[in-house]
């Protein structure tokens, strides 16, 4: 009997790559059907009864992310939210944070206002910190409160932000569908990071080879998954939320293309491949339909 609890109790963890709603339909006919299959004394799922539910969990989640907006607006809100989280998490010196709490907060406010979708106030703020970044706020005497970079494609992606809230707001988007608190853990856990190594002597950590191999690795595995994500919703949010993703990246690669050796240009343009493929699986898998 324990060893049958303890089976279906990882069963039902593994179900939980499958959405609240669809656990709540199809949950105990699942559990029902796996613990038959399984033998008298096992417990544990097999590698194989593992991988085809979480496999079919996230294909489900793909599947059903179709309803809750137009392709184009959860696109434009994605690819904004991935912009603003790695900005937020990666672009940034620590040090200026740490001492104008008016930038901190304008942040921390922007981030929120995305997850929540809430258009209307996110585009304002990004605005503001646009404004801020590009140094026009600055021209006009008002006081420096936030970090304004000296390189040109550091300011593109506070331009992309207000650009795709722009087209959402323009386009009567003022409020689209919140997304998982998930995206806030990405800055605290880049910042948690950052300080844990400034604490060790590490004052120029987001240099460090390990550092960069690690961003480089998680970005070429997402937007791998972001053409298989195209291929299973078989519409172009994910594509388009990748390209609005590449942008900044983009621009920061041909700003700085003399510092790029063999490795920087094969990095930049396994990700471009990477994003152009995914779009020409959406534009193909629309043409079917």
């Amino acid at each position: 009997m324990t060893g049958s609890f303890t089976l279906e109790r990882r069963y039902r963890l593994l179900l939980r790559a499958y959405p609240a709603a669809y656990r709540e339909r199809h949950g105990d006919e699942l559990i029902g059907t796996l613990m038959q299959a399984s033998g008298p004394q096992a417990t544990l799922p097999t590698a194989r009864e593992a991988l085809h539910l979480l496999s079919g969990g996230l294909t489900t989640r793909v599947r059903e992310a179709r309803s809750r907006a137009p392709w184009w607006a959860d696109g434009l809100h994605l690819g904004v939210l991935a912009v603003a989280t790695t900005t937020f998490a990666t672009r940034l010196d620590l040090t200026p944070h740490l001492v104008r709490p008016v930038w901190t907060l304008l942040a921390i406010l922007l981030m929120l206002a995305i997850v929540r979708g809430r258009v209307a106030l996110a585009l304002p703020l990004a605005l503001i910190a646009a404004l801020e970044a590009t140094g026009v706020l600055g021209a006009m005497g008002v006081p420096d409160f936030g970090s304004s970079p000296v390189e040109v494609s550091n300011r593109v992606p506070y331009l992309v932000i207000v650009a795709g809230l722009g087209v959402l707001a323009v386009r009567g988007r003022r409020r689209l569908p919140a997304r998982s608190w998930i995206w806030l853990l990405v800055p605290v856990f880049a910042w948690a990071v950052r300080a844990a190594a400034l604490s060790l002597g590490f004052h120029s950590f987001t240099e460090e080879t390990a550092w960069l191999l690690f961003r480089a690795g998680v970005e070429v595995l997402l937007l791998g998954a972001v053409v298989w994500a195209t291929s299973v919703a078989r519409d172009a949010r994910w594509a388009l939320a990748g390209a609005l993703y590449l942008i900044p990246g983009l621009a920061y690669f041909a700003e700085n293309l003399s510092e790029h050796g063999r490795k920087g240009l094969a990095y930049w343009g396994l990700l471009t491949v990477l994003v152009a493929a995914s779009l020409v699986v959406a534009r193909r898998r629309r043409e079917r339909i």
